[in-house]
């Protein structure tokens, strides 16, 4: 398991997993740049129709940055003109963008030094979850990392129900109970997960 299925996980968790469904038709009046609709856009998903032919990705470029797909004919010898229907289809997530997830991700990890957690986790040049002694996280780790991230970014809608425990955001509950429920919970369930020993005389 790496940071990707993380995300995956928290995005299952907050009920912001990836749709499908995502298509725009444009008519080309003289402007090759076209704005897609949806803000959090899965790049990799995109696929762009002059009309009805599937263009090249040479010939097209997307910037998440204006969110717009700009052609540019370069490898086919095509060309756009006026009246040209221009259909792009794509993925997309309806709440989050992939850096706000990667942001909450990493802020979320700062409660496992408050609640005294014998590993000190970070995110690393390549955005891949480490620890500071080297040791890669275990997949149970990881796992709950992504419940107390989801926990940090949308309280009030995650249910979370396992066999050895059960998290209702719908409760009157702040974000901080959640999290140390969470926290208490595991300390309780899962012997795996190892936690420095307070000592209250220090």
């Amino acid at each position: 398991m790496n940071t990707i299925d993380v995300i995956r996980i928290i995005r299952g968790l907050i009920k912001d997993t990836l749709r499908t469904d995502g298509q725009k038709a444009y008519e080309y009046a003289g402007d090759n740049k076209f704005t897609l609709p949806e803000s959090f856009v899965d790049s990799s998903s995109i696929k762009v129709y002059q009309n009805g032919s599937l263009l090249s990705t040479d010939d097209w470029s997307y910037s998440s940055t204006t969110n717009r797909v700009t052609i540019e004919f370069v490898t086919s010898g095509k060309v756009l003109t006026n009246g040209d229907i221009i259909t792009i289809t794509f993925s997309y997530y309806g709440k989050y963008s992939e850096n706000e997830i990667k942001d909450y991700l990493e802020a979320s990890l700062s409660f496992f030094v408050q609640y005294r957690y014998s590993k000190v986790f970070f995110l690393d040049s390549n955005d891949n979850i480490k620890t500071e002694d080297g040791i890669n996280p275990t997949t149970s780790e990881l796992q709950f990392i992504a419940i107390i991230a989801a926990i940090t970014i949308d309280p009030d809608n995650i249910t979370i129900k396992t066999k050895e425990f059960t998290i209702n955001g719908t409760t009157e509950k702040s974000k901080d109970e959640l999290i140390r429920d969470a926290f208490n919970n595991f300390r309780k369930n899962f012997g795996i997960l190892n936690f420095v020993e307070y000592d209250q005389n220090n």
